[in-house]
């Protein structure tokens, strides 16, 4: 009759913990799936040394290979070369 009493309780226990990891779970997919805003992603930026995401994602797949400085500038050929 105790171990009944013992298997009863551990079950109703592991059930509200089975509960408790699922929603857990649920909660860090969630989080995971979520997307940034963008004031979010232009502090970000800030961080990385470009003036917002909108730079920073044009630097990082546009044409200007990464040549951009600070302040939104491009770089001239002839600045590139030292003269």
């Amino acid at each position: 009759m105790v171990l009944r009493s013992i298997c009863t309780n551990f079950a109703r226990v592991m059930e509200k913990k089975r509960h408790a990891l699922r929603k857990l779970l649920e909660a860090v997919e969630k989080e995971l799936l979520h997307k940034p805003d963008k004031k979010t992603l232009d502090r970000l930026s800030l961080l990385a040394g470009f003036q917002d995401w909108d730079s920073f994602q044009e630097t990082l797949h546009g044409d200007l290979g990464g040549e951009t400085i600070y302040g939104g500038h491009h770089l001239d050929k002839d600045d590139k070369e030292g003269n």
